[in-house]
């Protein structure tokens, strides 16, 4: 029931703060959902599969970092300090929550033409897979929205501190370095559409690209990192990048050059998306990597999907309203899909337990 009061909640709002209204009424609103998204994932029990294991994490940290090499150096000094002094668990759960959750709402708020809708998007695509579960690199995402404006403003030194930090709490953020000095780059429609229809093909006949494993031979990795990418490469599912984003991919680039306001970062979330389909093709070799890191790269949905409401429905409430209720069904039932598979796996979600 809490997840349809939740969503439910996320619609009407969709609907209000897409009317103009005061500053300080949007204030309270934005607090409000802090309030309820950081008490729902911060509060849980022991209901989503990662729990049990960050639970590990936290217990092992009594024994030292050795006992943890797998876990990224700042993240045990986080559960070492909850550890020393004497709090539960529960507390680490909650602090994510906070980070994870605050840096997210504040870029919608800030960003997007509708942060109303755009949460709601988010909160049907990738909250329950990142924020509800994976809660390191909820944090680690969070950080590099935060990031973004700094990019366009080519001020490398705070983008950087802030990737090297969160790197601290998950290290596939480090990866992301590079791109700034891709992503804010004025790339042609031609190219853009033409990376999405090379990778279509890809993906349509399921070509896997060897890029890792070539990788691997000029670049050999040590220890324990070389057997998780081992145990990687031996998976036979193929990592594909689906219709949707291809879709989607071609009508955000398409909206990029209809719109002839300069917006530097709209520019940065088209791109954003675009490497996201290229990332998710290139490295299919390694399908978890490729899984994980591609959701860098496709939040950008919750953002550009509003811009291409309002170009499409050209300030026609009516319209907008329409589109709305399409995508409500939509991206509801994207939402109550994904957690009845999660679901099928074993004793979670269902139904949803205070952590006492």
């Amino acid at each position: 029931m809490v997840y349809i009061l939740l969503f439910t909640f996320f619609v009407l709002l969709s609907f209000l703060t897409q009317v103009k209204l005061p500053k300080e009424f949007n204030a309270l609103v934005f607090i409000l959902i802090n309030i309820v998204l950081i008490a729902f994932v911060g509060l849980r029990g022991d209901i989503d599969p990662d729990y049990s294991n960050y639970l590990n994490i936290f217990t092992d940290t009594e024994y030292g970092y050795s006992n943890n090499r797998d876990i990224e150096f700042g993240y045990y000094i986080f559960n070492r300090l909850v550890l020393y002094m004497g709090w539960s668990f529960q507390v680490v759960i909650f602090t994510m929550a906070v980070l994870s959750i605050v840096g997210k709402t504040y870029f919608f708020a800030r960003y997007s033409p509708n942060f109303g809708l755009s949460i709601l998007i988010y909160f049907c695509t990738l909250f329950f897979l990142f924020d509800f579960i994976a809660i390191r690199q909820a944090v680690a995402l969070s950080a590099f929205m935060i990031s973004l404006p700094f990019i366009y403003q080519r001020r490398i030194w705070p983008f950087l501190a802030i990737m090297l930090l969160a790197s601290q709490i998950h290290v596939s953020s480090v990866l992301l370095i590079p791109g700034y000095f891709l992503f804010h780059r004025n790339f042609s429609k031609f190219t853009l559409l033409g990376i999405i229809a090379v990778c279509a093909v890809l993906n349509i006949m399921k070509v896997v690209v060897p890029l890792v494993e070539y990788g691997l031979s000029l670049l050999p990795i040590p220890g324990g990192s070389a057997e998780k990418v081992a145990i990687y490469l031996a998976e036979n599912e193929y990592a594909f990048v689906s219709v949707k984003q291809i879709l989607l991919g071609c009508l955000f680039v398409l909206l990029k050059f209809k719109i002839k306001e300069k917006d530097e970062l709209l520019n940065i979330l088209v791109n954003l998306f675009v490497f996201g389909i290229l990332f998710g093709t290139l490295f299919n070799g390694l399908p978890q990597l490729a899984y994980r890191m591609k959701w860098y790269f496709f939040w950008t949905e919750s953002v550009l999907v509003v811009y291409l409401v309002n170009y499409i429905s050209a300030q026609n409430l009516r319209l907008t309203y329409l589109l709305y209720a399409l995508l409500i069904f939509i991206y509801g039932y994207s939402l109550f899909t994904f957690l009845n598979d999660v679901a099928s796996r074993g004793a979670y979600i269902f139904p949803y337990q205070f952590f006492f």
